[in-house]
């Protein structure tokens, strides 16, 4: 039996916990089948081992395995029994019109008020760099009234 002190410890030690996220993304990224546990590779030809995909979880399969599973996905809580082929295009993700792309003036520069606006700051910016300060100026005034000669 664990005593009062023991649990104490475990309790203040930081566990890593697993949540359902994390099996969901290793069985994703995972290359072998979680029924037989060899590598799923595409074997043309050979239909039993197609490499096939939980259409929930995007866990990888062969299709005879997941045949013997019950015909749904094996990962707990998921149970999922829609498959789609691995390698198979779904189809543009994200579609872009020519409308969606800002318009560039034929030299390549983007002329708008911000850039502008950012121009005209930087020109104030190195102006004043380039005049000279007060102490500089008193200081040049006073080298000039010392004139040794």
């Amino acid at each position: 039996m664990f005593t009062n002190y023991a649990l104490a410890n475990m309790e203040e030690q930081n566990f890593m916990r697993i949540t359902d996220d994390d099996i969901s993304e290793a069985n994703r990224l995972s290359l072998h089948c979680p029924i037989c546990v060899s590598a799923v590779e595409d074997n043309p030809g050979v239909d039993t081992l197609t490499p096939i995909l939980c259409a929930k979880c995007g866990t990888l399969y062969h299709k005879a395995c997941w045949e013997q599973a019950g015909g749904k996905c094996a990962i707990l809580g998921c149970e999922h029994d829609a498959y789609r082929l691995h390698g198979i295009d779904l189809g543009p993700v994200l579609k872009v019109d020519y409308k969606d792309i800002p318009q560039v003036s034929p030299n390549g520069h983007q002329s708008n008020a911000r850039n502008r606006r950012l121009k005209a700051q930087q020109k104030r910016e190195v102006e004043q760099l380039r005049r000279p300060s007060l102490l500089q100026r008193l200081w040049k005034w006073l080298l000039d009234q010392i004139k040794v000669g």
